[in-house]
């Protein structure tokens, strides 16, 4: 609402100033006048309604009764018109960017007063810049008001509640393993949590220059080592996670050897001698466990009755085991028979000597009763067939002597060939 106070009569042109209302403003001209006459509106009454940014100035020609006239000009100084306050979407602890939309006034200076609603933060509430930047320390909401003044002295402002500060999502991981053995797959699941937003990229580095963006994979590791992972998410309002990390090992197997086979006398006993190369820390475990000392000894002592494999399971601190074998021969007692019959008739043709035969280089020595000798063997594989030189020899006794070796001690006796 504008009121013209009266002048005195006199050819006067006098300029006056208004703010315009955002819908219409009402002006009223002078009083005692008798007529009036606004320009361009073509109005003739004393008091007029202008529409909002129809006219920026408005021209009043009065007359009195007794013929003093008045010109005056009227100039309309619209009230800033603000569209809208916008601020961007933001992630917590990120800040806010205010953009401004009041829309230019020609013509005219305009000053801008924000209050950003956030009196506790410590930090600066208020800014005159046309589009200022705010960092919240909470999530909000707050209320932010904008007052926009032109020169003129024209005031608009407006108020928005601001809701748009998202807070950080938070990313988290679970592996079903953090020590495997190589060759072995990590299980890597997302456990992540997207705070308001839903949780639309998953980002993975895996610590071997390997990148993944699931939510949930199976892994393996073409090396041994140790590997830190680095996941984070992004949310559906773009906000980055933190990143959550986690170390996981690969480890090696170790080399397992059981050592070299073992020969023993039936009813003695060996002590099994696998080296000792392994450089971390390790158990051992032998199967069977049967006939040995300590199964959980790297070199036990065995005492099989019988020949035997034995197993070394070796496994490391971390779970990765690897296996060799080792055999133990058991050489039995040979029994030596003192009679066989070499006349091609399939039965007893040759002297056989059981056990005789996993004696390693055994000797075997026959004479006859003269003390020729008529038969020797290095090893006993073949058993003799009672013939010299491809022909039989005579019935009769003949006499041995044989020696094992490997520990056991020579036997002597007498042994009938019969037809």
């Amino acid at each position: 609402y504008a009121y013209i106070d009266a002048i005195s009569c006199g050819p006067i042109e006098t300029k006056v100033y208004y703010c315009q209302a955002s819908d219409s403003t009402l002006i009223e001209g002078p009083e005692g006048f008798a007529t009036y006459d606004w320009s361009p509106t073509g109005d003739t009454t004393r008091v007029i309604t202008v529409p909002s940014n129809t006219y920026d100035t408005l021209s009043l020609h009065v007359t009195t009764v007794t013929g003093c006239e008045l010109d005056l000009q009227i100039i309309l100084d619209p009230i800033p018109l603000l569209s809208s306050i916008q601020c961007e979407d933001v992630c917590y602890p990120d800040g806010n960017n205010f953009i401004n939309f009041t829309p230019p006034i020609q013509g005219y200076n305009t000053s801008y007063l924000w209050d950003f609603g956030d009196p506790g933060s410590g930090a600066v509430n208020n800014s005159t810049v046309t589009d200022p930047a705010h960092v919240y320390v909470n999530l909000g909401p707050y209320s932010v008001n904008l007052e926009v003044t032109t020169a003129q002295g024209c005031i608009h402002d407006t108020t928005i509640v601001l809701n748009t500060i998202h807070p950080q999502p938070q990313a988290s991981f679970t592996t079903d393993f953090i020590d495997v053995c190589i060759g072995s797959p990590f299980l890597f699941t997302s456990t992540s949590n997207g705070a308001d937003g839903t949780i639309l990229q998953y980002h993975w580095n895996l610590g071997d220059a390997s990148i993944r963006t699931l939510s949930s994979f199976s892994y393996t590791y073409a090396d041994t080592g140790t590997y830190t992972i680095s996941h984070y998410i992004i949310n559906s309002f773009g906000c980055s996670s933190n990143v959550a990390t986690k170390t996981v090992f690969v480890n090696g197997y170790p080399d397992a050897d059981a050592g070299p086979d073992k020969l023993m006398l039936e009813g003695g006993q060996v002590q099994i001698t696998p080296p000792n190369n392994y450089p971390m820390p390790v158990t051992f475990a032998w199967t069977p466990p049967t006939y040995l000392d300590d199964p959980t000894r790297l070199d036990p002592i065995a005492r099989p009755p019988d020949d035997i494999t034995y197993l070394l399971t070796v496994t490391t601190n971390k779970g990765c085991s690897d296996t060799s074998s080792m055999f133990i021969k058991v050489l039995k007692d040979p029994p030596v028979p003192n009679i066989f019959s070499p006349n091609g008739d399939g039965v007893h043709d040759t002297w056989i000597i059981p056990y005789l035969d996993s004696y390693p280089g055994c000797t075997v020595e026959v004479v006859n009763r003269y003390g020729y000798l008529i038969f020797r063997s290095v090893g006993y594989a073949t058993p003799w067939d009672g013939k010299v030189n491809g022909k039989d020899v005579p019935m009769g006794t003949y006499y041995y002597v044989i020696d094992p070796k490997n520990g056991r001690k020579k036997k002597a006796g007498y042994v009938d060939i019969i037809r």
